[in-house]
């Protein structure tokens, strides 16, 4: 093949390699688009690739300056939160220590902050007494014989890194019914007590029985009453089935199931019962039937009133202590 004219010469090859390297970024140019940008890298000055930090740390950058990380190092010889030691010296108002003309360790001076303020930190400084509590300003420390579950305990005032172990092997966390726990991680010597509550719509209106909400055993019958604050009440007798209590027991309560009966008072005082008329499905879906067990069900159904009337109970639910 003949070479073309402007080609033949040095000059002109010159011209050609630097044609063909013209062409070449041209084309990688054109061919970029959305969907093959050149990716992010640690150099970018942007958050991304898994980084700590901006443009380091993660597993594509170099590692972060331990400097700059925002944490106390003390094992790499840092006084304070990046300083001190191979870092920059401490500026006296950060430097974890009480100081002349502080109230609180790196607070209540001129240029530190208010003692309070330092309480979610993440540092022991101000009048703290632990990591961010204690003291004149920050909440109590958690203790192991404070009845409350808090700190690292697994049940209340035992277990986790500094109380003793708990009595039983539980969890009052992990959504499952284990050790002591009166039902799932409730109650128990352990875990905080298990809630008592009821609850229903009727016509529309859902319904709390927060002024009373209770279940006791009464002649082998299971009694439960809600009383809202508005005054609408639920109410249910229901017998002890021949082969004893058991979890997933469903009973239809209807003019057939006497002597057990749903009742039910409305706000206008009207009163409804299973006795009358209706249907109405009480199922218990867990129960401990003993004084100081627990009982968990829901409800639906129909009741009525002596002339006849209807009124409907649905998403009906409790979760009681039994007395």
């Amino acid at each position: 093949m003949t070479s073309h004219p402007i080609f033949s010469s040095a000059a002109g090859r010159f011209m050609a390699v630097c044609f063909a390297v013209l062409l070449s970024g041209l084309t990688l140019t054109g061919c970029l688009n959305d969907d093959n940008l050149i990716g992010e890298n640690c150099y970018d000055e942007i958050l991304n690739n898994g980084e700590e930090l901006i443009d380091c740390g993660g597993p594509i950058c170099d590692p972060c300056d331990p400097c700059e990380n925002e944490e106390w190092d003390p094992l790499l010889g840092e006084q304070w939160v990046d300083c001190g030691g191979s870092c920059e010296p401490c500026a006296t108002n950060f430097n974890g220590v009480l100081d002349e003309g502080e109230t609180g360790v790196d607070c209540g001076c001129e240029g530190c902050p208010a003692c309070p303020e330092l309480c979610g930190d993440g540092l022991m400084n101000g009048y703290e007494t632990g990591v961010d509590c204690g003291g004149v300003d920050c909440d109590a420390c958690p203790t192991c014989d404070d009845g409350i579950l808090n700190g690292s305990e697994t049940g209340i005032d035992c277990g986790g890194n500094t109380c003793d172990p708990c009595e039983c092997l539980c969890d009052c966390t992990n959504g499952i019914q284990d050790g002591l726990e009166e039902y799932i991680d409730c109650g128990g010597p352990n875990c905080e007590p298990c809630a008592s509550e009821i609850s229903w719509y009727n016509a529309g209106v859902q319904y709390f029985g927060d002024a009373t909400a209770s279940a006791e055993l009464v002649g082998g019958n299971l009694q439960i009453t809600g009383i809202s604050l508005t005054g609408a009440q639920v109410g249910f007798v229901v017998a002890e089935p021949a082969d004893g209590w058991y979890n997933g027991y469903v009973i239809a309560l209807n003019p057939t199931a006497l002597p057990q009966a749903a009742a039910y008072t409305s706000t206008a005082g009207l009163n409804y019962t299973t006795l009358y008329g209706g249907n109405t499905t009480f199922q218990i879906t867990y129960i401990d039937a003993v004084s100081g067990g627990y009982v968990v069900g829901s409800f639906n159904g129909s009741v009525m009133e002596a002339a006849g009337t209807a009124t409907t109970l649905s998403q009906g639910s409790f979760a009681l202590s039994i007395n």
